[in-house]
């Protein structure tokens, strides 16, 4: 639950042993002042749940559990460092006791809480909130036009997991490449990447046939013509890009959104040969293992 950020409802907390107690919102400043009283009068143990090692046979154990949980963090987040950091203070916890565990919680979260991944997490909180009130936009009532098909240009290592990405959430997405040989590969890539997920068990072999579905392949711009956004995963080539969207506005719908998943490159200079610069943005995707995300 901590490692990965999962909530857990009240009641089930309490089932687990996590809380001592649920109480409605109105009885909560009531309980809390006469559970502070029962245990400053040594009525009621000071945090029961903290004192809860029945599930633990010994101390060897725990220290396995630790090492097995540091192993699989460090194989799901290698680039993190508070996961560690909370299985850290869990063993100290064990081995010091509840009190320390407490003062090592403190201790770790004001580090934590200065550090540069808790600045750029609560950036990213804020900034996807405030997408959802966009003056002229939202104030207005109007709402973003959805979109139903989407082509990606480019079907190498980081176009096939865009397109796998897309095709997992149910896009219908056009691929495009320069030849046959090219393109074959890209759809290749992407079969391939929803096979391995058959393969562990995350997909079944109907679902696989049913999202593969969804992918189709070209050769030229002819299917552009209703395409709602239109992402661009080519080399890092200047002309190249700037020729792709000169394309793309003649042949994508007005409302089409033009992306480019360029690194590198100024998306005025991609955009510069286009009457169309309003509508060319950047749609960065971080390659990683099995996924790919949009920044």
């Amino acid at each position: 639950m901590m490692l990965t950020s999962k909530p857990v409802k009240g009641e089930e907390a309490h089932a687990l042993g996590l809380v001592d107690a649920v109480v409605s919102p109105n009885e909560l400043v009531s309980t809390a002042r006469q559970w502070a009283l029962d245990i400053l009068e040594c009525r009621r143990p000071w945090i029961a749940s903290l004192y809860k090692t029945e599930k633990l046979d010994s101390l060897g154990e725990a220290r396995e559990i630790f090492k097995f949980a540091r192993a699989q963090a460090q194989k799901r987040a290698p680039n993190l460092t508070h996961p560690i950091v909370c299985i850290d203070v869990v063993e100290h916890g064990i081995v010091s006791g509840p009190r320390n565990g407490l003062y090592k919680e403190l201790e770790s979260f004001q580090e934590l809480v200065r550090s540069d991944t808790c600045k750029s997490l609560i950036h990213i909180f804020f900034a996807q909130r405030g997408t959802t009130k966009v003056p002229g936009i939202t104030d207005l009532g109007l709402v973003p036009r959805r979109v139903k098909k989407v082509a990606v240009l480019g079907g190498g290592l980081m176009g096939s997991g865009i397109a796998t990405a897309l095709v997992l959430s149910n896009y219908p997405v056009i691929l495009k490449e320069v030849n046959n040989q090219f393109l074959q590969a890209g759809i290749g890539r992407v079969k391939a990447n929803l096979q391995s997920r058959v393969k562990k068990g995350r997909m079944t072999q109907e679902k696989f046939e049913k999202t593969m579905s969804l992918l189709k392949g070209a050769l030229d711009y002819e299917s552009f013509k209703d395409m709602d956004l239109v992402i661009e995963a080519v080399i890092e080539n200047v002309s190249l890009k700037q020729q792709i969207f000169s394309d793309l506005e003649k042949y994508c719908p007005p409302h089409c959104i033009l992306a480019s998943n360029t690194s590198t490159i100024d998306l005025n200079l991609i955009g510069k040969q286009t009457k169309s610069q309003d509508r060319i943005i950047g749609a960065h995707f971080f390659s990683v293992p099995s996924r790919h995300l949009l920044k």
